[in-house]
């Protein structure tokens, strides 16, 4: 029987991470059990027996982890790799440029990444301009927090966001050459079965009813070359619900290393910017 080990991966994955929350959890109860001494052991015990429990499941899933990480062909990933920088190319030939994005939130737990788009106007008149087709940019697809550094092993995209030249031919979206201004920015994340997670929404440029086009407040413009493979780096969406605006910055020097590393051809030509007011 074949084995479909992207399957098991993905499998082993979300177990790695479950243990992990696990080991938490377990600290949490050992930490703060009730004021009776009798609750306190009850709770000691408890997380005792969460934490071995955690660590078998660790050191179990580590090991096919590991697997997960190796063996690559290196024919293959050549190919792969080929594959990537001609779908960059062929991408910017659409419509002459292409602009990258990593959309972010932060709360009590640090930055999150978040899935979601932002979409902009072409600005005429030094405004937006609602007549003309707008741009709809996704957030990449991997990539790393603006405070992770870039791990030593680049193959454990398992355990780390990292990019390659496949994710960063998917991230990278053609977009007409001009100025123009975000109008409308959304984030999601932590949607599971268990959670309906978070969502952020900015601007009322939308598809739905009482939709208006106005340029959200903050660091929301950007130029774009003729030419040009643009990463405008981070977007956060901040402020107030009744008030939100944008707050952007620009790739960090670990990211920009992973890029330098899987894309060496492509890197010498892509224009490191952020948005801005």
């Amino acid at each position: 029987m074949k084995t479909n080990l992207p399957v098991i991966c993905r499998i082993a994955c979300a177990t790695f991470f479950t243990a992990k929350v696990a080991w938490r959890n377990a600290d949490a109860v050992g930490a703060h059990g009730g004021p009776e001494s009798n609750v306190r052991a009850v709770s000691g015990d408890f997380a005792l027996k969460a934490k071995l429990i955690a660590t078998i499941a660790l050191g179990l899933v580590a090991g096919l982890l590991a697997g997960c990480a190796g063996g690559h062909d290196p024919a293959e990933a050549a190919a792969e790799h080929s594959a990537a920088v001609a779908q960059i190319a062929s991408k910017k030939s659409q419509k002459g440029a292409l602009l990258l994005v990593r959309i972010v939130d932060a709360n009590l737990m640090g930055d999150q990444y978040c899935s979601g788009h932002i979409r902009l106007r072409r600005i005429d008149n030094g405004k937006p301009d609602k007549n003309t087709p707008f741009e709809d940019i996704y957030s990449a697809d991997r990539w790393l927090l603006p405070n992770e550094k870039k791990p030593k092993d680049m193959r454990a995209t398992f355990l780390y966001r990292v990019a390659d030249a496949a994710s960063y031919a998917r991230s990278f979206r053609p977009i007409a050459p001009g100025r123009y201004a975000i109008t409308y920015a959304d984030c999601q994340y932590g949607i599971s079965q268990f959670s309906n997670g978070v969502k952020i929404e900015a601007g009322g440029d939308h598809n739905f009813l009482f939709s208006y086009v106005s340029p959200l407040g903050g660091e929301s413009t950007i130029a774009i070359g003729q030419g040009q493979i643009v990463d405008a780096g981070y977007v956060r969406i901040v402020g107030r619900p009744s008030n939100p605006t944008i707050l952007a910055s620009g790739a960090s020097a670990a990211e920009r290393e992973v890029m330098q590393e899987v894309l060496p051809e492509i890197y010498r030509s892509i224009s490191f910017t952020k948005f801005s007011q």
